[in-house]
């Protein structure tokens, strides 16, 4: 049956993986993390994305073991 509820928007994260100068060493490091694009321009001045972009889907809701 359908009903006149609108579905919720889904938010979706998009993380890339990246690589940016030490600014201590002056060498190219890979970052351990991965960080939606805008993060990674306010944290870093030198820096490049080096892959495709892993998606989350943020739907607010958690993990329960035990549903």
């Amino acid at each position: 049956m359908l009903t006149d509820r609108a579905a919720p928007e889904l938010r979706v994260l998009l993380l890339y993986p990246f690589r940016f100068v030490d600014p201590v060493t002056g060498r190219w490091v890979r970052a351990r993390y991965r960080a939606e694009r805008r993060e990674i321009e306010q944290r870093y001045a030198n820096w490049e994305v080096t892959g495709e972009p892993e998606v989350r889907r943020v739907d607010g809701g958690g993990f329960s073991p035990w549903r």
